[in-house]
């Protein structure tokens, strides 16, 4: 979906709206091994005076989807320390209603060489590109596109950085159901039974996401 230039005007004043706030988030971001000037690199901040239609929002980490051209999106995750599921009429991640569902991590595009790692959410891609690596995410497994094939298959191998629950399975049927095997190999990197690429790196460092990828 194109953007019109009131849109964009809008997720503009919203990342310059939330970007200076990031050191709210600075012991959050740390718990999980992400460096705060890193996360700045990536334009992500935090919201205390939400811009209309993120007024649900309040407090959260907002994370933009940046191209060239700035912002064409953004999610917002929840940063206090609770559990998220066990509070009525709250979510862990929220959107804007009527936010498009799109690509996390779209810049890494460039910077890749013949492959690529796909994660499924936001934080995992980020991991991975702190570790050096080139990354997306799927915001949420269930949420895979079929055209997203399409830029995939400029790669020669795409390493899926599946989650380690029934979900991970679900994207990994759904990747390689649309991605042209006989051109780009999808390549799959199962995490252990309940974790995911963040928390690997937690307890094992870059040095395990790299092994995997040269395995």
């Amino acid at each position: 979906m194109k953007l019109s230039k009131e849109q964009r005007q809008y997720l503009e004043r919203a990342w310059e709206t939330y970007a200076p706030n990031l050191g709210d988030a600075e012991g959050w971001l740390a718990a999980r091994g992400l460096d705060l000037e890193f996360a700045a690199s990536r334009g992500l901040g935090v919201v205390r005076d939400p811009l209309p239609g993120h007024e649900n929002a309040q407090g959260y980490l907002a994370i933009p989807y940046l191209t060239r051209t700035g912002p064409v999106n953004f999610n917002f995750r929840c940063i206090q320390d609770h559990n998220c599921k066990e509070i009525p009429h709250h979510s862990k991640y929220r959107k804007r209603k009527g936010s498009p569902t799109n690509l996390y991590g779209v810049l890494s595009v460039a910077q890749a060489d013949d492959w690529i790692v796909v994660t499924e959410g936001e934080i995992d891609a980020l991991t991975w590109q702190q570790a050096g690596v080139p990354a997306l995410a799927v915001p949420g497994a269930e949420n895979w596109k079929e055209h997203w094939a399409n830029l995939l298959e400029d790669f020669s191998r795409v390493y899926l950085a599946e989650d380690g629950d029934d979900a991970g399975k679900d994207l990994w049927i759904a990747m390689s159901e649309h991605i042209d095997q006989s051109n780009t190999m999808v390549v799959r990197m199962r995490m252990p039974d309940g974790e995911d690429s963040n928390s690997m790196y937690l307890k094992h460092g870059k040095e395990y996401l790299l092994g995997r990828i040269k395995r």
